[in-house]
């Protein structure tokens, strides 16, 4: 079990991780109100044949997320258990829990722009309530002279605690498909047998959540235009002009974007700066981009050290071409990994330069 929860934490976290400049970060879509329509199998973990306990469930729930990390919800679960004496036996019953919801996901990584996953830890408590025991009373009624059943006469109401995670897949901004595992205990009483020990039931379900009022910020009033009386014209003499004078003039492009150790993508920063190199192509159309990544010489090893340089920089021309539709045919890439060190100071040598120069005529 531990091992699954680490191998989903570590999906979830690559999946999370921005790999290209956007402008847009997951906190833009809290907080939001959500319900969700699950199905799924449980079982009641006893010493009986957990296979010949498990039985269908449906749930319903609806919550809120007050923002990217915390939310909750009220969650209803039941329709059959299954509880065994000499043989199993059927019942209804349903749980009604408030639950904790904590965004895993948002937590380990609080600065992601992809969310098209999320990995959720839940916890809450709540009440379960059964009924339709006929066939436990029947069971019991021939086992009298047995004193194992330990029948705790009809108690229909009892706690419930649980424990619980979610795997949940955004298929847009308003649907999701979700996978969640839960483990309950209950107050031993709630199949009507009392052994002084909680009962534990595991329960899979799958199901879609519907996600909707999401905060948007109220848009900006519109100026008051103000009417001016127009003034008179003043009467111009209109002198000639001299001829204007060709200049060409220069603009020079000039960004630095660091990095952390061992990684390769553009921070927030970053893509600032990348936005601007952006803008800088598409103002001038002629000019050429050089990109040249770096590695610090202090860390790692020289061909670890190529690779992560060569990486910075190619990374940067894919989020121009793809992200900015920048001309690839005006990118240059170069790599020096860790043979140059344009800094003194050893952390910077983990960056990507990137420079351009343009010409352009002006009239004066």
């Amino acid at each position: 079990m531990k091992k699954i929860i680490c191998k989903i934490a570590a999906v979830a976290l690559l999946l999370g991780v921005s790999t290209a400049a956007q402008a847009q970060t997951v906190e833009d879509n809290y907080p939001y109100n959500f319900i969700s329509v699950q199905g799924g199998v449980q079982g009641t973990m006893t010493n009986y044949d957990f296979t010949k306990l498990l039985t269908p469930q449906f749930a319903l729930s609806a919550g809120r997320y007050f923002n990217s990390k915390v939310g909750t919800r009220l969650h209803l679960q039941g329709w059959q258990v299954k509880g065994a004496i000499s043989d199993t036996y059927t019942f209804n019953a349903i749980t009604g829990d408030i639950d904790l919801l904590m965004n895993l996901t948002n937590i380990l990584n609080p600065n992601r722009v992809s969310d098209k996953l999320d990995w959720v830890l839940l916890a809450g408590f709540g009440v379960n309530y059964g009924w339709d025991f006929d066939e436990f009373n029947t069971m019991n009624n021939a086992l009298a002279t047995d004193p194992n059943p330990y029948p705790c006469g009809s108690k229909h109401s009892t706690f419930n605690s649980r424990i619980g995670t979610q795997v949940n897949f955004n298929l847009s901004d308003n649907l999701a498909l979700g996978l969640e595992v839960d483990a309950n205990m209950k107050n031993d009483e709630f199949n009507l047998k009392r052994n002084y020990d909680p009962d534990f039931q595991l329960v899979g379900l799958l199901g879609l959540t519907y996600k909707f009022g999401k905060c948007k910020p109220a848009p900006e009033p519109e100026p008051i235009p103000v009417v001016e009386e127009p003034a008179p014209e003043p009467v111009v003499v209109e002198e000639p002009k001299p001829e204007p004078k060709a200049v060409v003039k220069k603009e020079t492009l000039h960004e630095e974007i660091f990095y952390l150790i061992c990684k390769s993508d553009p921070t927030v920063s970053g893509t600032n700066q990348m936005k601007r190199v952006a803008d800088f192509m598409n103002k001038y159309k002629d000019a050429k981009v050089q990109i040249v990544g770096y590695a610090d010489r202090g860390t790692g090893n020289p061909k670890i050290n190529v690779m992560y340089a060569e990486r910075r920089a190619a990374q940067c021309k894919d989020a121009l071409v793809n992200i900015y539709g920048c001309d690839a045919a005006r990118i240059l890439i170069d790599s020096k990994g860790d043979t140059v060190q344009p800094f003194p100071e050893n952390d910077k040598n983990r960056c990507v330069i990137i420079d351009s120069e343009a010409q352009y005529t002006v009239y004066e």
